[in-house]
């Protein structure tokens, strides 16, 4: 699969046209690769996994793909359990972005949704950019603009795995968050906003992955402590012990967190790694899921004149 490399001493990167999507992430001083990836492009397009894509116009899930935007319906394409997800079918995670610029250190991709795509109004431009910056840093900016009101959430979906081993229940983790969305049938938020108390969803400190886990596994969304529109904020951090940690700012109002237990058991990744489930973990930066059903959800809409933005950084350490 055809892909951008871009670099620094510390960290280096691959990213592909197609979906936007972080391919290869490898920490210097360190043999595993960061990130569950592939080396076919058919391991993207013809798979639902979502592996290291940008996800829009709106990522995560509307429930039955309905909304109102201004007073006027919305139906947007159904393609998860009876809901909208990920953007629909042929979401941004599904198409061939458009390499604008590229150096040893930044890339940028653009795509345009056309009004209608999907269901959604308005001429949607959207812009990536992936830079890896000192000491050991990946940087995401997403940007959009529209020709009429539309809804955008986009966020990035990589899979993480520090230690290359079948799953990551050893990966200790740490989300700064004191409530999560409560979900009911298929994922789509009740409305209610949790404390996390002393339910499994508790990551207010480092801990394993594999303790006191909800069946089948984690699939939800955190309300982030500290989210800031303007620059970005700690989210989470997480670790293998003795290897690479990694810390998430973002200035996104939630993150969504799954821990890879619908992954199929036998995808063929790099290096010839076979993953199957939890073998990889997800936190995704991005705002509520089915926030424009719900009016104390932060807002997705977006209107002519404005410009969505927002940044996500992964900052790696590696233990000595």
């Amino acid at each position: 699969m055809q892909a951008v490399a871009i670099a620094n001493d510390a960290l280096s990167a691959r990213i592909a046209p197609f979906g936007a999507t972080l391919v290869d992430l490898r920490l210097s001083g360190w043999p595993e690769p960061l990130v569950l990836g592939f080396e076919r492009h058919e391991d993207y397009a013809e798979a639902d996994h979502y592996a290291g894509a940008v996800i829009g116009r709106f990522a995560n899930r509307i429930r039955h793909g309905r909304a109102v935007l201004d007073g006027r319906p919305i139906r947007l394409s159904i393609n998860g359990d009876g809901h909208h997800l990920h953007g629909g079918g042929t979401g941004a995670a599904r198409q061939s972005w458009r390499l604008e610029e590229a150096d040893v250190t930044r890339v940028v991709l653009t795509w345009l949704s056309p009004d209608g795509h999907e269901g959604y109004p308005g001429n949607c431009r959207v812009r990536a950019v992936y830079s890896v910056l000192p000491p050991a840093t990946l940087r995401l900016e997403l940007e959009a603009t529209t020709d009429k009101p539309t809804f955008v959430n986009l966020c990035h979906h990589p899979y993480f795995n520090f230690s290359g081993r079948p799953d990551i229940f050893d990966h200790h983790l740490e989300i700064a968050a004191t409530h999560y969305l409560v979900t009911g049938p298929n994922l789509i938020p009740t409305g209610e906003i949790r404390p996390v108390g002393s339910s499994p969803f508790n990551f207010r400190q480092l801990r394993a992955l594999g303790a006191n886990r909800p069946q089948p596994g984690f699939n939800n969304t955190y309300r982030l402590a500290e989210a800031s529109r303007a620059h970005p904020t700690f989210a989470a951090r997480l670790g293998l012990p003795g290897g690479p940690a990694m810390e998430l700012w973002t200035t996104q109002p939630g993150l969504h967190l799954y821990d890879g237990y619908k992954l199929g058991s036998s995808l063929v990744g790099l290096g010839g790694r076979i993953y199957g489930p939890h073998a990889g973990l997800c936190l995704e930066a991005q705002n509520w899921p089915d926030s424009p059903n719900h009016g104390h959800f932060p807002s997705a809409v977006l209107c002519p004149g404005e410009t969505y933005r927002q940044v996500t950084e992964y900052r790696f350490t590696l233990a000595r």
